[in-house]
């Protein structure tokens, strides 16, 4: 959470039993890689401005049991 992230934590796919993730205030631009976190079942994805609703869409069909919280205005 706001800590200017512009792509996902090295090493983050390998917490394969992490339910809950919070990336909202950052600058990513992609989510590639979050699909790999099967027991993710929350994810905030808020102010994230270069995200594109489609990028979401994709997650989300990726991880149908995820709560995926986001604003893309994309």
């Amino acid at each position: 959470f706001n800590n200017q992230l512009t792509e996902l934590p090295k090493g983050l796919e390998k917490l394969t039993q992490l339910k809950n993730l919070v990336l909202q205030n950052n600058q990513l631009t992609d989510v590639k890689g979050l699909e790999k976190l099967p027991q993710l079942t929350h994810l905030e994805l808020q102010n994230n401005p270069d995200l594109t609703k489609a990028q979401i869409a994709v997650l989300q069909k990726e991880l149908p049991k995820c709560t995926i919280i986001s604003n893309p205005k994309k």
